[in-house]
């Protein structure tokens, strides 16, 4: 594909054609005209960009399909737009053309400052380069008129920006100069971190501006991201020349030419190379390459009801998103319809299981009531046996039976040779009978059973030799305390 970019300034305007093949790119023409070469007068600022334009593109050798335009600075605000990204975008994916309509909203002025940084879990807060509806428009007609067709219209300093950190992964500053006009780049990782535009004096070389707005971004910087972050250079088109170093609270940044040829890849034909000396052409091959490369433009400029915009644009991919939703509702729907199903199975399964076991354990029973009848029956056979389980002590202290048994077995002495056969709770009174190897171990059982705090009370009812044996029959009464149990 070939592509022409064309920059215009207040001076003039350049224009640069570049053709890609193969994912080579290739410089094939290039040329700049003056506003004063073609003004009558001393008035060039009266020649307007149309006649501009005209005669670029006459003098131009060789012209692309398309054209990238690079606009003068004060046609374009910076604006903050908020975009559903859920992660940091890399700088050639974090600023997406088909989402211009999100921006509904009024635009003026120039030197808006922030930064590009993920706003919440599902959204990011952006840079933006945002023109006047009206403002591009003309220029779109303007441009269509003279034969060419526009395909991106932004700063020279973001195609720059864009340009430098395909090439560049670290963090550094970039200084775009035209004429009396600076743009500051930071570029952090492939992404767009700031952006500010300032003037500079046209007496002077403008170094004290260039140092305080550098003072001023990195301070800004720190107080976004609260520490203080070092960029290792500052890469800067526009000047003849630099100087070394700016001064900078992290001490002196290097300065270094930004070669945006070299970085852009693109070669220069041999008959380009003459005209090209007299440049810089630096601008407009950026936008040019830039855009071959393709890399969208962070400029938005329709107005109007962004949704409906959006569908409209986009129609294949919100009619095939929607009949993604419908199958999966389908999908849901069935899986709901499954799991009831499934549901009354199981619960069948489980008021079969309930009627075997009622009939199983009530034997007397010929047929099994209904399940919510068998359930209220069972519930209270089991609130009978849990009753019937339970000791009532004194003082209205239930005790269950279970902890009185454990109570003996925890008391008696783990060596004392005691077989106990029978044990018969009547009224708070526990008759335990059953076999002791003398009259002693009798006398120990009563004296270990004293001491449970369950019990009150232990008496040694009978006790009598086992008839032709030599084991001792006993029987002992045990009053129980559920008071004590407390």
């Amino acid at each position: 594909m070939k592509l022409t970019g064309i920059e215009i300034t207040e001076e003039g305007a350049t224009a640069v054609t570049v053709d890609r093949q193969a994912g080579a790119m290739r410089v094939t023409a290039c040329s700049r005209m003056a506003r004063r070469d073609l003004a009558s007068s001393d008035a060039a600022a009266s020649v307007d960009d149309g006649e501009l334009l005209a005669a670029l593109n006459r003098s131009l050798a060789d012209c692309g399909e398309k054209v990238a335009v690079v606009l003068p600075a004060h046609e374009m605000v910076i604006r903050r737009v908020r975009l559903p990204f859920r992660e940091p975008k890399t700088i050639d994916k974090a600023l997406p053309f088909e989402l211009e309509p999100t921006l509904i909203e009024s635009l003026e002025g120039l030197r808006i400052i922030w930064e590009s940084r993920v706003a919440g879990e599902g959204d990011s807060d952006i840079l933006a380069l945002v023109g006047e509806e009206a403002a591009l428009e003309n220029r779109r007609a303007q441009i269509k008129a003279l034969g060419m067709d526009p395909m991106v219209l932004a700063p020279s300093a973001v195609a720059s920006a864009l340009i430098l950190a395909r090439n560049e992964d670290g963090f550094f500053f970039t200084l775009r100069r035209v004429h009396s006009t600076c743009t500051l780049a930071v570029v952090f990782e492939r992404k767009l971190m700031f952006l500010r535009s300032f003037a500079l004096p046209e007496e002077s070389d403008g170094l004290d501006v260039l140092n305080c707005e550098v003072w001023q971004t990195l301070v800004a910087l720190a107080e976004c991201e609260a520490q203080w972050m070092a960029p290792e250079k500052i890469l800067v088109a526009g000047w003849d020349e630099i100087p070394e170093s700016l001064s900078t609270p992290l001490g002196d940044l290097p300065v270094e030419h930004a070669r945006l040829l070299a970085a852009t890849g693109a070669v220069l034909d041999e008959g380009v190379k003459p005209q090209w000396e007299e440049g810089p052409y630096n601008g407009a091959l950026a936008v040019a390459c830039s855009a071959l490369s393709g890399w969208k433009h962070p400029v938005f400029w329709r107005q109007g009801f962004a949704p409906a915009e959006f569908i409209t644009k986009h129609k294949g991919q919100v009619l095939s998103s929607g009949v993604l939703a419908l199958v999966l509702l389908l999908l849901l729907v069935a899986r709901s319809v499954m799991g009831i199903h499934d549901t009354r199975r199981q619960l069948a399964a489980v008021e079969q299981q309930m009627a075997s076991l009622y009939l199983s354990t009530f034997t007397e029973e010929k047929r099994t009531p209904s399940a919510s009848v068998l359930l209220r029956s069972m519930e209270g056979k089991v609130r009978v046996a849990k009753e019937e389980a339970l000791y009532a002590g004194q003082g209205a202290v239930r005790v269950r039976i279970i902890e009185i048994l454990k109570a003996i077995s925890v008391s008696l002495p783990k060596d004392l040779k005691v077989t106990i056969t029978r044990l018969t709770l009547v009224k708070g009174k526990l008759t335990v009978s059953g076999l002791a190897e003398d009259f002693s171990a009798i006398d120990t059982m009563k004296g270990a059973l004293e001491k449970n705090a369950l019990i009150s009370g232990v008496t040694i009812a009978s006790s009598s030799k086992e008839s032709g044996g030599d084991r001792f029959q006993f029987k002992v009464v045990i009053t129980l305390s559920g008071e004590e149990a407390l």
